[in-house]
């Protein structure tokens, strides 16, 4: 038979009342009614005593568990999916993330994690990843927390105020005009030097460029679709040059792959998408023939060197901004690299704006 009791405990804020009793499974269980001050008396705290104890004689009532961190990241995981629609590669990101963050936080209770547990992850961390990858950790974390707070989970979010790793400043390596044509000419492989080509006048991700199929690439009207990226803002339409429209064309004429379905960088043999770590070892073979002896990363420094060497040669930020797949242009300055770059066009307009037509001598 079901039993329990009534506990009078006075603390802080007074005379507060408490039951105990066990749940369907024979757990001992103990709730905290309420405190005189808020009107609760003894005869209120054996009322809901008798009340709990009829629930697990006649429901089976089980306590519930306590919300641990793991059990809410399951949840915010599986509902976000959903409530957000995130793509099955952002879902993929966040489950690896979380993964990392429950092996921290796990069996922690959500509402008992503080800031300084946090911090303790922070330091736990860097030992294993950079200090962006820590940040982009936190940010999950943040972005959970803000959704239990707002379900009134937890009174606060422990991640804000916590200090970030600050990264190390990032150097990428742009390729100049006449180093991009001599790494063009010194590819081995004719597949390699096709992705090379693409990735410089394109701009476009890895992932972007391994997505791609013969049915995004439009030869007629001479537009690449990227219809798989990483968020909404990244599906765009891209002008092909005429060289690259023409690299294409000879690209499809010589591979098996030839369905709109098909790879476009596809392995000759298989099928499969682009092998990244064989098209790196590509390039870096051709960098060397090309005599760049400097690291070079061979799809994010290209994508910058894409970038920069179009706002170089005067495309329009608008232009940019869309070929880089961004929403706003504070984004895509980041991947702007113009210092060593002389505008002499620019330099004469803005000298006519501002001082008149130069006077003949």
């Amino acid at each position: 038979m079901a039993s329990g009791s009534v506990v009078r405990y006075e603390g802080k804020r007074g005379v507060v009342w408490r039951i105990w009793y066990r749940d369907a499974d024979g757990e001992q269980a103990m709730e905290t009614v309420g405190s005189e001050r808020d009107g609760v008396t003894e005869k209120r705290a054996k009322e809901i005593l008798a009340d709990k104890l009829s629930d697990v004689r006649r429901k089976g009532y089980r306590r519930p568990k306590p919300l641990t961190f793991g059990r809410y990241a399951d949840q915010w995981l599986d509902e976000g999916e959903v409530r957000r629609s995130w793509k099955p590669s952002t879902t993929g990101a966040y489950r690896t993330t979380l993964g990392h963050l429950c092996g921290y936080f796990g069996p922690l209770r959500l509402g008992e994690i503080r800031p300084r547990d946090v911090s303790g992850y922070v330091a736990d961390a860097l030992d294993r990843f950079s200090a962006q990858t820590v940040g982009h950790h936190l940010n999950v974390l943040h972005d959970m927390m803000k959704t239990a707070k707002a379900e009134e989970l937890i009174e606060s979010n422990p991640v804000e105020g916590v200090e970030r790793p600050k990264p190390k400043r990032r150097r990428w390596r742009i390729l100049e005009p006449t180093e991009v044509a001599r790494v063009a000419t010194a590819f081995a492989d004719e597949l390699a030097r096709v992705v090379f080509v693409t990735l410089v006048l394109t701009g476009i991700r890895r992932s972007e460029l391994q997505a791609l199929r013969w049915r995004d690439v439009d030869l007629i009207e001479g537009v690449l679709r990227v219809r798989e990226s990483k968020s909404e803002s990244g599906e765009r339409a891209i002008a092909l040059s005429p060289a690259l429209a023409e690299e294409l064309w000879q690209l499809r004429r010589r591979t098996a792959f030839q369905g709109d379905d098909e790879f476009v960088f596809a392995h000759p043999i298989s099928g499969h998408r682009l092998n990244a770590n064989w098209y790196a070892a590509e390039f870096r073979t051709a960098l060397t023939a090309a005599g760049i002896t400097d690291y070079v990363r061979p799809f994010h420094d290209m994508r910058h060197t894409s970038l920069t060497n179009g706002a170089a040669a005067g495309e329009s930020p608008i232009a940019l901004m869309t070929r880089a797949g961004h929403t706003s242009m504070g984004t895509t300055k980041l991947y702007l690299h113009l210092a060593g770059t002389t505008f002499a066009d620019e330099a004469e307009a803005l000298e006519r704006r501002l001082l008149g037509a130069r006077k003949s001598r």
